[in-house]
């Protein structure tokens, strides 16, 4: 409260002073009006230091936007007491209070993601010093020599300040309705009220100033930072805590805030070149290529994301030791149970033995149905030769394609080949239709080997006499099952051995 009632003493004694010396521009009004901006610089900063740190450089920046309106008025105030015949502190006093707007454009256009590229933050700030340089000449260009005499000049000047200074409001209000965080609402809020505000108050004081200011003119400029002062010391309205953005629309905003950033530039851009062609040109060409660098560098910066991603579910997949797809067991856990089976077939003297199962004609199938149906089919199959016909200690794995194996714990060959037939059965009976097949349906091709109990424990050499098999049953016709190292084979399509 005390604020309050000090900002209520500041702003009738701007008023009393103003109308005392019946000129809006003396030195005492103009003081009082520094006195009102610096208590609106004064809120700000008590909240910076009461923030947390992530929403600190928001608070910062807003400060620093007020500290160049200070600048501006304090500059007036200079030159009011010392004289300014060579018009550069008029000069140097308009282009500070235009510099406000580096600040506010970083402050409403800025995602501050914490996993932002570092490089992202480094283009913003060259683009901000460019525009800053930029607004020096097209201000200090229009506003001396003879130029200054020009209406069109003097118009030129209040459209491209109005135009920067409702795109700085309307994007702060933007980003109010998209912050989900409660604490980024309650600044935006703050912004938006005082970019609003201010744009409004530019927006007459700057046409009143075409025909001279009337004495209490000055007091318009005391309005935005004293809503500034009362909006940051005060509790913020209950609306603020129970709004809560979907998070489509919140992050459709944050997006699209950069964008404003580049489109600013480029329109304050095409308006300089009129004055300095080649300084406007050069920071509108800047502006979209520097926006092209930014989509680059976050996109790889997601790209990168998204490969630590894939390749920590890849991680954990091995580690769980299941297909994605399938839900069966993947290679890793092949790779470990097949071993398992071996050591134990030859400690026990019982053989362990493995088929190799591959779909017939699956290339065929995903280019006539798509890859959509030949996953499912893959899903169907793994859950025909999980479902019932292996027992719960043997394994059954996706290899990879479309390419199975199973691991018969305790299985001599005998028994094997007659798995074989009644996992390649109830395959066929699923009745899957396959367009570009010979039979209509999916068929399987089944490779058998067996351990050998004199032969060293090499899971890899029983992969490859199964796969040698396998090749010859697809030789041989497909639809068929085939044993490493024997002339039994069985045709599926037949029934026959």
């Amino acid at each position: 409260m005390r604020v309050i009632g000090v900002l209520v003493l500041l702003l009738l004694t701007h008023l009393v002073l103003a109308n005392r010396s019946g000129h809006a521009q003396d030195v005492w009004p103009q003081a009082a009006l520094v006195a009102v901006q610096c208590v609106a610089l004064w809120a700000v900063f008590m909240r910076w230091r009461r923030s947390a740190a992530l929403i600190r450089l928001p608070w910062l920046l807003l400060a620093l936007a007020v500290l160049m309106q200070v600048l501006w008025a304090g500059t007036n105030v200079f030159a009011l007491l010392f004289g300014d015949k060579s018009g550069f502190l008029a000069a140097m006093a308009t282009v500070l209070s235009g510099l406000y707007v580096v600040p506010c454009m970083f402050m409403v256009t800025r995602s501050f993601a914490r996993n932002e590229p570092r490089i992202v933050a480094v283009l913003d700030l060259v683009l901000s010093c460019m525009v800053a340089v930029l607004v020096y000449k097209f201000f200090t260009t229009l506003l001396s020599g003879p130029l200054a005499a020009d209406p069109n000049s003097i118009k030129l000047v209040l459209f491209q300040a109005d135009a920067i200074d409702y795109s700085l409001a309307f994007m702060a209000i933007l980003r109010l309705f998209g912050a989900r965080s409660f604490r980024w609402r309650f600044f935006y809020f703050t912004a938006s009220a005082y970019l609003l505000v201010n744009a409004i108050v530019a927006t007459v004081y700057n046409r009143l100033e075409l025909h001279g200011l009337p004495w209490w003119s000055g007091s318009l400029i005391d309005i935005p930072h004293a809503l500034l002062a009362v909006v940051a010391i005060r509790q913020p309205p209950r609306w603020l805590r129970a709004y809560r953005p979907p998070l489509t629309v919140s992050q459709t905003i944050a997006s699209f805030a950069p964008i404003l950033l580049s489109m600013m530039v480029v329109m304050l851009g095409i308006s300089s070149s009129r004055i300095n062609f080649v300084p406007g040109l050069v920071v509108g060409c800047a502006s979209v290529l520097f926006y092209g660098l930014r989509v680059a560098f976050i996109e790889s910066r997601n790209m990168d994301m998204k490969r630590a991603v894939d390749l920590s579910a890849l991680r954990l997949e091995q580690q769980v030791g299941r297909d994605p797809l399938t839900g069966i067991a993947n290679r890793a856990a092949l790779d470990t149970r097949l071993r398992e089976a071996l050591e134990e077939g030859r400690r026990t003297g019982r053989c362990c033995s493995l088929l190799m199962i591959d779909i017939d004609y699956f290339k065929q199938y995903n280019d006539s149905l798509g890859h959509v149906a030949g996953d499912t089919c893959l899903v169907k199959v793994a859950y025909a030769l999980s479902s019932s016909q292996v027992r719960t200690r043997d394994l059954v794995a996706r290899y990879g394609g479309e390419e199975f194996v199973v691991v018969l714990v305790d299985t001599p060959a005998e028994t094997a080949l007659e798995v074989a037939r009644r996992l390649a059965a109830s395959i066929e009976h699923l009745q899957i239709a396959h367009p570009s097949g010979p039979h209509g349906w999916i068929t399987v091709s089944i490779g058998i080997s067996t351990q050998a109990l004199d032969a060293p424990v090499e899971p890899m050499a029983l992969l490859e006499e199964a796969d040698r098999a396998l090749y010859l049953a697809k030789r041989n016709g497909r639809n068929r099952v085939e044993a490493a190292g024997d002339t039994a084979s069985l045709d599926t399509g037949r029934g026959a051995i």
